[in-house]
């Protein structure tokens, strides 16, 4: 058999670095991708970048000890126990001020769950990119010898990684002498090797982690900012959760030392405390406390204590005669359903079918004054009031995709809920919108709108949905959704030269700018490159926009002389305001001195500009 193959070229591993960071200098040493070294060295290439450092087995240990003339003792620094990180995979944290420093490489610490600060730099660790906000490590990086060290690998595409700078991250500053500091010098102290044995280990990062936690208050955490208590707060979540190892091992110890017989005797038999509030009040789960009594021979009752109800013929009427749910009468007597459902065994009272056609909103009868279609969206169905209502909210909208915007819901949600709604109903609603023409409803769904305001109606949707009743928008909601779904192809106000102002401008959003480069420059000529130039519009938008303008009575056009520009081979078209715009401008706004830019800044200016056009947020796109 021949001896494995050596790298011609290599690079040293740093004291205590990381596996992945390591080959990832060898790579970039030997111009080559990771997952082409990796492969060389005969190392699987993994999708996740910490299967290379938890899952290698013994035998690659040896080999690439001989493939890169290690010594003894250097490879097995660079790894970590998979044992120390339970069910949940590891997350990489990192100092911008050291990746910078070591242009890119980086301490097998970083991956451990319990470092969180940077003794040297005196600031927390960071876990996100800047640029992309994902973990950069979480893959492994590919084509590294393309992009710089210490820069973000993430895919972003099939070819394309983020490449953000992770040292150009500001550094999340801890004052001197922090807790969070003392605790983690401590930290760093402890070995980190192959060959941890997590017990002990564990046993020893608790001993100073626990004291932190117990001692650490709002005021230790005030000082920081809202991304060092962030980052702050993510260790926690990955120290306390019972998928990591060390989560797992603290709620085995919590248990073997709390959850003792005299224990149990003293607080849940002669204390009468439930196994549930127990576990609440000691951060175990209810079942690990369970399953623990019953290896104590404790009796474990499961579900809630059934409470006795004597009164047959109260239980008959709630259920028979008024058709109340089974859910309904356990939420009034503060008890679960199945106690409910074994009384009505117990007392021999008639079930009614499973499933929500028990349910009091399914088998609710309304009264024949009640007009026919709502009675057919609500009777024998569920939620038909939560339909009925939001079919008369939306159909004040332009569209359902607005409609759906104002209801916090998903468009698909709200386009099954009223095919629901019209199937109880057997006809069709509403037209829906088409381009720019709005949706409106049909015959029928006008007439269901006009019983929807009766007074008697609104009382039995209140009494329906409760708390659940959404208002009808405000008229300032219906116009902004208007504006945002017209965009550009909205109506213009069109001015005429001898009629009066109007008292309020409808002018799309798109015009916004351009109108307000004609206000700025209202005594003077403007020509379509000016306004490209000043305002950043394209010239194909400011040529179409100002046409609009012109022939909406906004504008007037004058086309450039020979004598103006002898030389020019195409004569320009010069635009200003006409005299029914600045009439419109002066009466709208707070007076005639309200844009005059003698006595007004730019800023000024423009603000009262929004105020002239009466501005509504709308699609911003020209």
């Amino acid at each position: 058999m021949s001896e494995p193959r050596t790298l011609a070229i290599r690079v040293l591993p740093q004291p205590g670095e990381s596996l992945d960071s390591w080959m990832e200098a060898l790579a970039r040493r030997s111009w080559t991708s990771l997952s082409a070294l990796l492969d060389a060295l005969g190392l699987p290439t993994q999708e996740r970048t910490h299967h290379l450092l938890t899952g290698l087995p013994p035998e690659m240990f040896q080999r690439l000890k001989k493939q890169l003339n290690l010594r003894a003792g250097v490879l097995e620094q660079s790894v970590i126990p998979a044992a120390l990180f339970g069910r949940r995979a590891p997350h990489w944290r990192f100092c911008p001020q050291c990746l910078s420093e070591g242009q890119g490489r980086f301490p097998i610490r970083w991956w451990l769950p319990w470092t969180f600060a940077c003794t040297k730099h005196q600031a927390l660790l960071h876990r996100r990119c800047p640029s992309c906000h994902t973990e950069p490590r979480v893959f492994l990086p590919r084509s590294v010898h393309l992009h710089p060290p210490g820069h973000c690998m993430r895919r972003t595409g099939r070819r394309t990684v983020c490449g953000a700078d992770l040292g150009e991250l500001p550094a999340l500053a801890l004052p001197h002498g922090h807790p969070l500091l003392q605790a983690q010098e401590l930290l760093s102290a402890l070995p980190v090797h192959q060959r941890m044995a997590a017990d002990r280990t564990f046993t020893k990062v608790d001993k100073c982690l626990s004291p932190l936690m117990e001692s650490m208050s709002a005021s230790d955490l005030l000082p920081l900012n809202e991304a060092a208590r962030d980052a702050w707060q993510n260790v926690l979540a990955d120290v306390t959760d019972l998928n990591s190892g060390i989560g797992i091992w603290r709620v085995q110890e919590r248990r073997r030392t709390i959850l003792t017989p005299d224990f149990f005797q003293r607080e849940h038999t002669e204390g009468g405390t439930p196994f549930r509030v127990i576990a609440e009040i000691h951060g175990l789960p209810r079942q690990l406390v369970i399953q623990h009594a019953k290896g104590l021979g404790l009796p474990v009752h499961p579900g809630t204590r059934p409470r006795i109800i004597d009164d047959e013929e109260w239980l008959r009427e709630q259920y028979l005669d008024r058709t109340r749910s089974i859910e309904d009468i356990a939420q009034e007597l503060g008890t679960s359903h199945t106690v409910v459902i074994r009384h009505l065994e117990d007392l021999g009272v008639p079930r009614r079918p499973f499933g929500p056609r028990s349910m009091t909103a399914f088998i609710t009868k309304l009264d024949e004054s009640v007009p026919r279609d709502i009675r057919a969206a609500v009777e024998g169905t569920l939620h038909g009031w939560l339909r009925l209502r939001r079919f008369q909210i939306s159909m004040a909208f332009p569209n359902l995709t607005a409609a759906a915007r104002h209801l916090d819901l998903m468009l698909s949600v709200l386009a099954s809920q009223f095919l629901q709604l019209e199937q109880d109903i057997g006809t069709r609603l509403f037209h829906r919108s088409v381009r720019h023409a709005p949706q409106r409803p049909t015959a029928r769904g006008a007439t269901l709108l006009h019983d929807l305001e009766d007074s008697q109606v609104q009382s039995l949707m209140q009494n329906a949905l409760g708390p659940r009743l959404d208002p009808l928008p405000a008229a300032d909601a219906v116009d902004f959704a208007t504006v945002a779904v017209d965009g550009e192809r909205a109506a213009l106000t069109v001015l005429h030269t001898h009629a009066p102002p109007p008292q309020r401008l409808n002018i799309p959003s798109p015009l916004h700018p351009l109108l307000s480069h004609l206000l700025h420059h209202s005594d003077e000529e403007t020509s379509v490159s000016q306004i490209h130039t000043a305002t950043g519009m394209p010239f194909n938008t400011v040529y179409k926009q100002i046409k609009r303008l012109e022939a909406a009575g906004w504008v007037t056009s004058r086309l450039e002389t020979h004598a103006e520009r002898p030389a020019a081979a195409r004569r320009r078209t010069f635009y200003s305001l006409t005299p029914a715009a600045h009439q419109a401008a002066a009466t709208t706004t707070r007076g005639p001195a309200a844009l005059r830019k003698t006595t007004d800044s730019p800023d000024e200016t423009t603000d009262r500009t929004a105020e002239l056009l009466h501005e509504t947020p709308g699609q911003e796109n020209y």
